[in-house]
């Protein structure tokens, strides 16, 4: 299958919201200020980014099943 731009888009999304839980959990750690808000904010971009990806990866399946049979 080819990568398309959302493919792409959404990737770099999930990495950086990734990112945002890791450094949020390193200031927990640290008792460094906003860490809860890094965490809190990483973890609500991921759950949310990754229910659009669910959204569009289940409208890929139907299409494919659609134009299987």
């Amino acid at each position: 299958m080819e990568t398309t731009t959302v493919d792409k888009l959404m990737n770099i999304l999930l990495i950086i919201s990734s990112m945002i839980i890791l450094i949020g959990a390193f200031f927990k750690l640290q008792h460094y200020p906003y860490g809860s808000n890094l965490l809190t904010y990483g973890f609500l971009a991921q759950f949310l980014i990754s229910g659009f990806e669910i959204r569009r990866l289940k409208k890929v399946i139907l299409e494919l099943k659609k134009n299987k049979i």
